[in-house]
């Protein structure tokens, strides 16, 4: 019963970060990276995709690396991807798709997490399946 409800509890903490990452990602690109507003943003961000990796690495850990947690988390992984995925080509659009008062230098650095992102959850979905 504990492990059914860690799961759920997982899963609604990997929806909060999604939910967190696809609000709070857009914001930054209209706040120059010195100002506090920023750093707060950046914050919020970061704090989603510890949200939606802490929902692999809980389900993946409670289950022993079962064959259908794998694919749950493979489920999730993907959805990593495609957001990270978003953030980044979003971030390299020109500044005149984008907010009038967009900042290079906040744009670089989304575009930098997203590619981060990108690169972790491509190395998890690696690991999930050469794992043993």
């Amino acid at each position: 019963m504990q492990f059914v409800i860690l799961s759920f509890l997982s899963i609604i903490a990997y929806i909060a970060g999604f939910v967190l990452i696809l609000r709070v990602s857009p914001r930054l690109l209209g706040v120059p990276f010195d100002e506090p507003k920023f750093m707060g943003l950046a914050i919020l961000d970061i704090l989603g995709a510890i949200l939606m990796f802490c929902a692999v690495v809980v389900t993946f850990a409670i289950f022993n690396g079962a064959f259908p947690v794998r694919v749950l988390d493979f489920v999730f992984l993907a959805g990593i991807f495609f957001i990270a995925a978003r953030i980044t080509l979003h971030s390299f659009q020109p500044p005149a798709h984008l907010l009038r008062n967009s900042h290079r230098i906040s744009r670089i650095a989304s575009a930098a997490y997203g590619i981060f992102l990108l690169v972790a959850s491509i190395v998890y979905i690696v690991q999930l399946f050469t794992a043993k």
